[in-house]
């Protein structure tokens, strides 16, 4: 096995990752439907706190990844946003929805 996890991002013209893109989640639920079975799938690009509970019950990862989307400049991270973050990952991925 080449991996354990597999991380999912949005890649724009300009760069593959780290962009703060989201990518359209109902195209790509077939692709993670058919890759979580041999993998967990990491999902990230674009990840907010106002859509992270969208994406969780559309995708249903394994886990997700923030950066940019919790930080009020680059690189400096918002305690609250970060708390909003968890809190509505937490109450999607519990849903079971």
């Amino acid at each position: 096995r080449l991996a354990a996890r597999l991380l999912v991002d949005a890649k724009t013209d300009s760069a593959s990752g780290g962009t703060g893109t989201a990518f359209d989640w109902n195209l790509a639920r077939a692709s993670f439907e058919i890759a979580r079975r041999g993998m967990p799938i990491i999902l990230a690009g674009g990840l907010r706190p106002e859509n992270v509970a969208e994406a969780i019950r559309t995708l249903r990862p394994w886990g997700v990844d923030v950066a940019s989307g919790v930080e009020t400049a680059p690189g400096k991270k918002d305690p609250e946003k970060l708390q909003a973050f968890i809190t509505n990952a937490r109450q999607a991925a519990g849903s079971g929805a």
